[in-house]
């Protein structure tokens, strides 16, 4: 199945290439539940403690459930994660601080 953030996990991907595990400053692990019509369609966990991303239920400090177009926007800059919380449209289970951590490494994404 092809989902519109396919693409943005793609950029996280080709972003954790350039990353030296000896310098940076965001170590945890997220994970994303990607829906369709609020259903679990896709999952995949970003271990930057490793430095790896894979299509996996594993476990997480912060799991980020959202709708495929919701992560699209994020990743792409269209929505902030601080709105997509206050729309309701991003849940947030485990540590919800650390979702903030995250934006910088997503901004990047889109250079």
């Amino acid at each position: 199945m092809t989902l519109q953030s396919d693409s943005v996990f793609e950029r996280i991907a080709k972003r954790l290439e350039t990353i030296d595990p000896s310098n940076r400053q965001v170590q945890q692990i997220y994970k994303f539940r990607i829906q369709q019509n609020g259903k679990v369609v896709k999952t995949w966990v970003l271990d930057l403690k490793a430095v790896k991303l894979t299509e996996s239920d594993g476990p997480a400090e912060a799991t980020l459930t959202m709708e495929d177009d919701i992560m699209f926007a994020l990743g792409t800059g269209a929505m902030p994660a601080k709105e997509a919380l206050a729309q309701d449209k991003l849940d947030v289970e485990g540590q919800v601080e650390l979702i903030f951590l995250l934006e910088p490494f997503i901004a990047s994404l889109k250079k």
